[in-house]
């Protein structure tokens, strides 16, 4: 009689206790090789800084990570993508990094119940008709740090810009968000293919256009590149470089001197007056030796909002519902201070003009010069069908 107690109270224990939880599954895709690999370091070294912060877990639950290699490529993206959530069957999708990726791999994503956290890419297909119910963008809609400049530039009296860019969507992005608010002319409007590191051809071509300013959109390795050979042309002197996702504290290392005074449009610096900001930046440098840039900040970013989806439901992935509704409450301190999400899924937020300048200790970063947007959302979130 003794035993059967013994054994019957045991059984009971274990019957109460709760069942151990399946882990929450993250799929993260970034050009760890190519052109961006510079930027996948960035990410990669936010996001390991993000689950730090958060205990080791996401929303108070253990988390298992799958990390994949896009190469920068749009057939490499969709492939990772589908083995992600087919295969691995992660509950979020972190990535890719580059809008021609996102496009390639957006439509297949959105016919699955899988969340797309995306850090960066922000395609105006995907902000506007062609928005998803499980799609969220954490950085901004592509033509916005564009339209921040534009601004920025009509405000100065600029009359006579010359444009370049990547020939992606991105590129067009950017150069539509740049003349939704920049009225002057444009002097060229160049498109180079994805990956181009030599442009002594487009930069003569520049320097006979003569324009009162620059424009461009070149990140990773061809911004470096495109930058360095823009000041030994000559034109950082006669013609003032104004940048998107092209120089930050990734890039500056590798540009060097030539980067000062280049003035670039962004919702981010190491140098926003916030207390998350302040944590992110301190933490990340002391654990990395670097400054984190753009990439890193809404790499960061974005697993705050998955880890706050997380604890809203518990851990139990199964209600994808009450996790939407928690990405769409963003309910996590972001780095920017003060951050919402559109009707679309888009940042609603405020927009700076930063320029790089040599700190005290030598060393180059992006300060913030002044704010030319606030609350500013994108151009096509009318467009979205989600309410």
């Amino acid at each position: 009689m003794k035993a059967s107690i013994i054994f019957s109270t045991a059984l009971s224990l274990l019957c109460a206790a709760p069942a151990l939880a399946d882990p929450v599954k993250v799929g993260v895709i970034l050009p760890q090789t190519g052109v961006g690999a510079v930027l996948a370091k960035q990410m990669q070294a936010a996001i390991e800084l993000a689950v730090a912060h958060e205990g080791g877990k996401l929303g108070g639950q253990q988390v298992e990570f799958f990390w994949s290699d896009s190469q920068g490529k749009a057939d490499v993206a969709k492939q990772l993508a589908d083995e992600m959530v087919k295969s691995k069957r992660v509950d979020f999708l972190v990535g890719p990094v580059f809008s021609s990726e996102m496009m390639a791999v957006h439509g297949g994503l959105a016919r699955t119940d899988a969340f797309v956290i995306s850090p960066i890419s922000g395609p105006a297909p995907i902000a506007g008709k062609s928005c998803s119910a499980n799609f969220f963008n954490v950085s901004s809609q592509n033509d916005q740090q564009a339209e921040a400049l534009g601004a920025y530039l009509e405000k100065l009296g600029v009359k006579r810009v010359y444009v370049m860019t990547v020939n992606n969507q991105a590129g067009k992005d950017m150069v539509s968000g740049f003349k939704r608010n920049f009225k002057g002319d444009l002097l060229g409007e160049v498109y180079t293919r994805f990956g181009q590191v030599d442009f002594a051809a487009e930069l003569s071509a520049l320097r006979t256009a003569a324009p009162e300013a620059t424009f461009i959109f070149y990140p990773g390795d061809m911004g470096v590149q495109y930058v360095k050979q823009y000041a030994q042309a000559g034109l950082a002197k006669s013609t003032p470089l104004y940048t998107v996702w092209t120089v930050d504290q990734a890039t500056l290392p590798a540009v060097g001197d030539d980067a000062i005074g280049v003035r670039s449009g962004n919702v981010w610096s190491v140098d926003l007056p916030n207390a998350a900001n302040s944590r992110f930046v301190s933490d990340f440098k002391q654990k990395n030796g670097f400054l984190p840039n753009d990439y890193a900040a809404h790499a960061y970013d974005s697993i705050l909002l998955v880890s706050g989806a997380v604890k809203a439901v518990g851990g139990d992935m199964s209600r994808k519902d009450d996790i939407r509704k928690a990405l769409q409450k963003a309910d996590f301190a972001s780095n920017r201070g003060k951050f919402a999400f559109n009707t679309n899924h888009f940042p609603i937020e405020d927009y700076y003009v930063r320029e790089v300048v040599k700190g005290e200790d030598g060393t180059l970063v992006t300060k913030t010069v002044e704010k030319v947007m606030t609350d500013a959302k994108d151009a096509y979130y009318q467009d979205c069908p989600l309410k």
